[in-house]
């Protein structure tokens, strides 16, 4: 998805974050916010390092300066990881409402989900969203 790879590269320039590939994590990708870091687990397929880095970047764009809470309480780390989760669900659906070959009669939320290992209890987000855009095109067109 070119337009997903350009929309990171834009976010990384605006969020001004360093980002760093490395094989040797135990985890998926770190975000370290004092340092304005983000560091991704090189051994993942590209797919997820993408989505992966949007989820991190979430992160940043919506708690940078509250990264001192997320250790504070279970709710707020909740809290956080869910924004940054949605954070993440809404960029790649964006990147998917621009792709030219896109066609939003074939579009399939739990396929969506499923597709790129997102949790289920997302399907209400990703219906709010699609909805949005997809609303005013063609009535024909909702896809539940």
């Amino acid at each position: 998805m070119i337009y997903l790879d350009n929309l990171i590269k834009k976010i990384i320039e605006i969020l001004q974050v360093t980002v760093v590939y490395d094989n040797e994590l135990t985890k998926n990708a770190y975000c370290f916010p004092n340092l304005n870091l983000i560091v991704i687990n090189s051994c993942n397929p590209e797919w997820e390092q993408q989505k992966d880095l949007l989820h991190e970047l979430g992160h940043l764009a919506k708690q940078r300066n509250n990264y001192k809470l997320y250790n504070l309480a279970y709710s707020l780390r909740s809290q956080m990881e869910n924004e940054a989760e949605e954070f993440m669900i809404e960029k790649m659906l964006e990147a998917k409402l621009n792709d030219p070959d896109f066609e939003p009669s074939s579009f399939n939320y739990i396929n969506f989900l499923e597709s790129y290992e997102i949790e289920t209890r997302y399907e209400p987000v990703v219906k709010e969203f699609m909805t949005k855009y997809l609303v005013g095109l063609k009535a024909d067109n909702i896809f539940f």
